[in-house]
């Protein structure tokens, strides 16, 4: 058992969400979800960004900025809205847009990514204003098939777009609403967007921070041991398949889960693994786990239920420091220690 009560999960935020996979075949330990990493999980944190996107669809606020320290799980979470929004609103198009870091800016490449983001085929439009028409196109065509009139576009890793890039961006914008359709840009990206804000404001490109910086959210990681049991909750409740299938922990742990074991209750444990790692490491700053080394210490665990399993198991001190150390929290932490003490 756990040495301290655990906190109460928050069950509204808790749930998992399973990546789009080919259909068929009978469910093993090789093809769950949670072993081909093919799930997000939902944290406070990845809800409080599903509650900005639906409060800017809702009102239709064009354009929000949200932010973290790199390897915290932006990109993780743009994968659960993206899913979020498919299920809840299948009536909005979203579109991705990986931000490529270029020395110079040029159209070309500019519109050839959001074209690709689009779902745009080769060979693409040579011309920019035949690319620019393309878009439009593109764009106009797929709203009508969902039978809406909002686009939400996710820029990860924002903080490389340009000025120039914003500007061809509020074009978009502008071309779109002259047919009826909403777009609402949401830019992910690293804490240097804050600088960016600043800088445009006090420069006086009030149209950009108007356009696509009105809210701002801080994205983090699991800060605290209500997270962790946030979280683990998720793979307690979570069935898979949706429709009547095993919970992902009682798949992985049928025997102890049929006698009462629930992830949630060891939260405590899983959080003071990572955080007496912390201390042994001598790592910088307070404890936040990236949402990815979490995760996989979770796997770690769940993934050796075939050995483990038993009726009365419960994951105890020692499981969860390996979990920990198989996660690569440290090391990464190590790693990025190292590249600033060198930059």
């Amino acid at each position: 058992m756990a040495s301290n009560p655990s906190p109460a999960p928050d069950t509204k935020r808790a749930g998992t969400t399973v990546l789009p996979a080919k259909p068929g075949g009978s469910l093993s330990l090789q093809n769950h979800p949670l072993a081909r990493r093919h799930y997000r999980v939902a944290t406070a944190a990845i809800e409080s960004f599903v509650d900005l996107v639906e409060h800017c669809v809702r009102v239709l606020i064009p354009g929000a900025l949200v932010y973290a320290r790199p390897r915290i799980g932006k990109t993780q979470a743009i994968d659960y809205l993206t899913l979020h929004l498919a299920k809840h609103r299948p009536d909005i198009v979203v579109l991705r847009l990986s931000c490529e870091h270029h020395r110079s800016d040029f159209e070309g490449p500019f519109f050839n990514s959001l074209l690709s983001a689009a779902g745009a085929r080769q060979p693409l439009p040579k011309s920019i204003s035949d690319k620019r028409f393309a878009l439009l196109c593109r764009i106009t065509e797929q709203v009508q098939v969902h039978d809406g009139h909002i686009v939400v576009l996710m820029c990860d890793e924002a903080q490389r777009l340009s000025k120039h890039g914003l500007e061809w961006l509020r074009d978009v914008h502008d071309q779109l609403a002259r047919h009826g359709i909403h777009l609402i840009t949401f830019l992910v990206g690293q804490p240097h967007l804050l600088e960016q804000k600043a800088k445009y404001q006090l420069s006086g490109d009030e149209q950009i921070v108007a356009r696509f910086m009105i809210e701002q959210l801080q994205f983090r990681g699991i800060a605290r041991a209500e997270d962790a049991a946030t979280c683990l909750a998720s793979y307690d409740i979570s069935h898979y398949p949706e429709d009547g299938g095993p919970t992902f922990a009682e798949f992985f742990y049928p025997q102890a889960y049929g006698a009462g074991l629930r992830l949630a209750h060891h939260a405590h444990g899983l959080w003071a693994a990572f955080v007496h790692a912390h201390a042994r490491s001598r790592l910088p700053g307070a404890v936040e786990v990236p949402m990815d080394h979490f995760t996989r210490a979770v796997e770690t665990v769940l993934l050796n239920g075939p050995i483990w399993d038993t009726l009365g198991f419960e994951p105890a001190e020692g499981h969860w420091e390996r979990a920990v150390r198989d996660s690569g929290y440290v090391a990464s932490r190590q790693t990025v220690r190292e590249s600033t003490q060198n930059a």
